[in-house]
């Protein structure tokens, strides 16, 4: 019997594009399609990081609420209608900073094949459901074939766990379910709340079992379906998901059938009768009595190179060199004809394939090395450098029988003519980019990375941490309008723009206003008296930093006397970001030469007495 694991990545149009634009996260995103007259109609929408605490003007939706529950945003709705949701429901300053983005189904589709390659980590056959023509939204599901390889992960239930929480370290948003059938495990997948946990039978057998994400049980992430019981243990689910179009649907339910269990009580001659061919077909595919191929994209379009042994080599009886010069010879025949086109590898996959007898031994997953490129490389020996780094670091499996050499993702690579004199110039950035692999090599992806100024006032949230290859190439791009905004309570050292942070350098604030190294989060300070008078170019006593303050340190609480010091700077953020920040900052200078960032917290609402907390929030250089 087969076994097949479905993953939903829910609103893949939104994720794909936070993927690749993190900051977009802070706004609610809409990807619309235009159709006949010019109305934009909504494909998906999404806001990844909502406000904690809506300001006093905005209505809450919920039962909390004591009004009624604000309605969804659903597939298909007008961006008017959804604006007007979305108004209701966060106020009318969400649709101000809202970001609309164009529908780009080619764009998708290959971002969910490249997925599609990546998770064949999880088994060998990988495919791309195949939507039906009513449906608005474009595929988001894959479908894989697990049967007989769920027990390498220890069986299915960490199969799927492995799958859920893999996805998620990438940043992406998936449920994972596991049917007989796609069509079960489809429904399942998209109904995991609905399913009960540990369901059983009137005969005593397990038929669903459930696992519980998120706070309060009330989010699944994942779902079991046991062999041969999708039909009792799915019974309960709605008719919507055996994937029936809106008239079919609207049919059942005139005749009082809403849920799967009553579609499957009634004879298949009154299906075939009363209804259109598709109840039938979908039940049949739901049930497994009608097959429904998986089909497989792009299966030799990326080139594989693998290596098979006569008998299992032994960790012992090898070194490291012999396996990287076996992996050398692979990648090469997967570059070269890449390079003959013009690319270069982008992300590639190694898998060290043990024998039988080593998995009897072993209770471990199959060793798979993933590495990739911040640019799209062509040479064989930096690859295989960066295989190294990581096999030197992982535990190597005491036999292996193959190597696997499969090239995930490739791009273009830069080729551009060479000068009589220039070589060294022309070479720097190549030589950049592998300066950064390695680094990610040795120090994992996540901890390389470029820091982009973002528009924003609060200096904790001014910045994003983004891959170099993606923030070069978003910099011609426009940024986004702020969504914070400053006071105006500036001293005469401020320029117009010093304290808004964008990506651009006529907007930047000025250098010596801010400090090279700021704190990850601020640090209180004990003060000892305010600046006398005249040391300090306002005279008012509430716009006076400290005389002294304490700064502990390695070697011990020290006290530091300002000489000098500039501002206020007001930086205050605006109410639809939940909680208000507003701050006074001010640059000082200490008598033995440091120059610190502090800050005063203000009081009450915009405008407020100053406060007698102070704290510091960055040091210059």
């Amino acid at each position: 019997m087969s076994r097949i694991m479905t993953i939903w990545l829910p609103r893949w149009p939104v994720q794909r594009r936070l993927l690749e634009r993190p900051e977009l996260r802070r706004r609610p995103v809409f990807v619309c399609r235009r159709e006949r007259r010019g109305v934009m109609k909504v494909v998906a929408w999404a806001w990844a990081a909502p406000p904690r605490r809506a300001g006093p003007s905005v209505p809450q939706s919920g039962p909390q609420s004591g009004r009624a529950s604000v309605p969804p945003i659903l597939a298909g709705m007008s961006l008017a209608e959804a604006m007007a949701v979305l108004a209701l429901s966060h106020g009318s300053r969400a649709c101000h900073i809202a970001e609309v983005e164009h529908d780009d189904p080619v764009a998708d589709l290959a971002a969910l094949e490249e997925l599609a390659r990546y998770c064949r980590r999880f088994a060998p056959i990988v495919a791309i459901e195949k939507p039906p023509r009513h449906e608005p939204v474009g595929p988001e599901c894959l479908q894989i074939d697990v049967t007989g390889t769920a027990g390498f992960f220890g069986g299915e239930g960490p199969l799927v766990r492995t799958v859920v929480w893999t996805l998620a370290a990438r940043g992406i948003h998936a449920r994972a379910a596991i049917a007989d059938t796609p069509a079960a495990a489809w429904a399942a997948v998209h109904h995991t709340d609905a399913l009960r946990d540990d369901c059983r039978h009137d005969h005593g057998h397990a038929l669903v079992h459930g696992h519980v994400l998120g706070r309060g049980g009330r989010h699944r992430r994942w779902a079991i379906v046991s062999p041969g019981a999708q039909l009792q243990s799915l019974a309960g689910l709605p008719a919507a998901a055996l994937r029936l179009d809106a008239t079919v649907l609207t049919q059942l339910r005139d005749v009082g059938i809403e849920t799967i269990g009553r579609v499957a009580r009634l004879p298949r001659k009154s299906l075939a009768s009363r209804f259109a061919p598709q109840v039938s077909q979908r039940l049949a595919e739901f049930t497994g009595e009608r097959p429904e191929p998986l089909v497989v994209p792009c299966s030799g379009e990326l080139p594989t190179a693998s290596q098979t042994f006569d008998f299992p080599i032994l960790l012992r009886d090898t070194t490291l060199d012999d396996l990287v010069a076996v992996t050398e010879r692979l990648l090469q025949e997967c570059v070269a004809p890449l390079a003959a086109h013009g690319k270069g590898v982008m992300s590639l996959q190694v898998r060290l394939e043990r024998s039988q007898s080593a998995e009897l031994r072993e209770t471990c997953t199959p060793a798979i090395i993933d590495i990739g490129v911040f640019q799209p490389s062509s040479s064989a020996k930096h690859l295989v450098e960066l295989v190294r780094l990581r096999m030197a670091r992982m535990r190597m499996p005491r036999e292996i029988e193959e190597i696997t050499v499969e090239v995930v993702s490739a791009g273009a690579a830069e080729c551009r003519q060479r000068t009589l004199f220039g070589e060294a110039a022309e070479t720097s950035a190549a030589q950049v980019g592998m300066l950064l692999d390695r680094l990610s090599g040795r120090l994992g992806r996540g901890a390389v990375f470029e820091p982009r100024p973002m528009a924003d006032a609060q200096p904790e949230h001014a910045w994003a941490a983004v891959p170099p290859a993606t923030s070069r190439s978003s910099r011609s791009k426009p940024e986004p309008k702020p969504e914070h905004r400053s006071g105006s309570k500036r001293s005469h050292h401020d320029g117009p723009h010093a304290s808004r942070m964008t990506s651009s350098p006529t907007s930047m604030a000025a250098p010596q206003r801010r400090p090279i190294w700021l704190l990850p989060q601020p640090v209180r300070l004990e003060t000892v008296a305010l600046v006398p008078e005249g040391a300090f170019e306002t005279r008012s006593p509430e716009s006076m930093p400290p005389a002294r303050f304490r700064l502990a340190s390695q070697s011990g609480s020290q006290t530091h006397e300002v000489v000098k010091a500039h501002g206020p700077e007001r930086i205050e953020t605006a109410w639809w970001r939940g909680p208000t920040v507003r701050r006074d900052y001010y640059v000082i200078e200490t008598a033995s030469g440091a120059r610190y960032w502090i800050f005063r917290r203000l009081r009450g609402a915009s405008g407020g007495r100053p406060g007698s907390e102070w704290f510091l929030h960055g040091t210059f250089a």
